[in-house]
């Protein structure tokens, strides 16, 4: 969604000669216009990513860890970014998994695993499922889940680690009861979300589930006062993450990291999956920032 408009001038390039002192009304009327798009716009837009694609996303957390080698401040960074990021992201991902889909569940996926600590929650939860399998592109990632999973007791034969592509899953058509992810949506390009939504319709069995959570532009059942919040909170965050322009202060503060994460209306792309039903979302909260939950069904062909 754009806030830019037009020109609404009809002008193809050639120059206008108008008398001397007269004032062109179309101007006032295009900033005007500017203005309420803009307004109508405010806290909804969703900007473009600014790294291009989930691909360099994995190549710059490489980048973080051979810095941070390098100073030796930190020698696992992957921690470090889960205190950053994983400390606001708890209390969305514990609502998430609150519900019987999980304790019903055979056989899970979790796209983008990221540092673990997700995946452990759905280890803890899912005391029936045969396997869990987590997916994740970059392999640094891969290593600390399998090592936080260590760490807390958690890991066993029934979760395997697969380093691979959302959008290519090695599994079967229609051998997965549950999908979930975690910011992971909302850090990929258009079409990268419409591919990877395609490809959990693919593996998800009939009647199948998917929890999926990210930040978020839809507001539209938030009571009044908080939608405004929420639109405010948004607004702010794309201003400073459009084309990367507060990369520097985020690299500075948090030893090379930048957000990748964006709010996005995820419902608009579920809807055009023929055979995914939404069947209930909620709204939370990402530090100050809205996220909503969904929970999404396959129906049967």
């Amino acid at each position: 969604m754009s806030i830019l408009i037009s020109d609404a001038s009809g002008h193809s390039g050639g120059t206008s000669m108008k008398p001397s002192g007269h004032r062109n009304p179309s101007g006032g009327r295009q900033a005007w216009e500017t203005l309420r798009q803009y307004s109508r716009d405010f806290g909804y837009r969703q900007v473009p990513v600014w790294y291009g694609s989930s691909v360099a996303v994995a190549h710059q957390f490489e980048t973080i860890s051979n810095n941070l080698k390098i100073l030796k401040l930190i020698p696992n960074p992957y921690p470090f970014y889960d205190w950053i990021m994983g400390f606001h992201e708890r209390w969305s991902n514990r609502a998430a998994l609150r519900g019987p889909v999980l304790e019903r569940a055979t056989n899970i996926l979790e796209a983008g695993v990221g540092t673990g600590y997700f995946l452990a929650q759905v280890v803890r939860k899912a005391k029936n499922a045969k396997s869990i399998s987590a997916v994740d592109l970059s392999p640094q990632m891969i290593a600390a889940a399998k090592n936080y999973l260590l760490k807390t007791d958690l890991l066993s034969s029934r979760v395997a680690f697969i380093r691979g592509d959302c959008r290519h899953l090695p599994f079967r058509e229609g051998s997965l009861d549950l999908y979930v992810s975690s910011y992971l949506f909302d850090l990929l390009n258009d079409e990268e979300i419409e591919s990877t939504i395609m490809e959990m319709e693919r593996v998800l069995a009939p009647d199948g589930h998917a929890i999926l959570i990210t930040m978020t532009t839809e507001l539209g059942d938030a009571p009044s006062p908080i939608r405004f919040l929420c639109r405010i909170a948004n607004e702010l965050y794309c201003l400073g993450y459009h084309e990367g322009r507060w990369n520097r202060v985020w690299s500075f503060l948090f030893a090379g990291y930048a957000p990748h994460c964006r709010p996005i209306a995820l419902g608009n792309y579920l809807k055009l999956a023929l055979s995914l039903r939404i069947e209930y979302t909620k709204l939370s909260h990402v530090s100050f920032f809205p996220v909503r939950i969904y929970y999404v069904r396959k129906d049967h062909a």
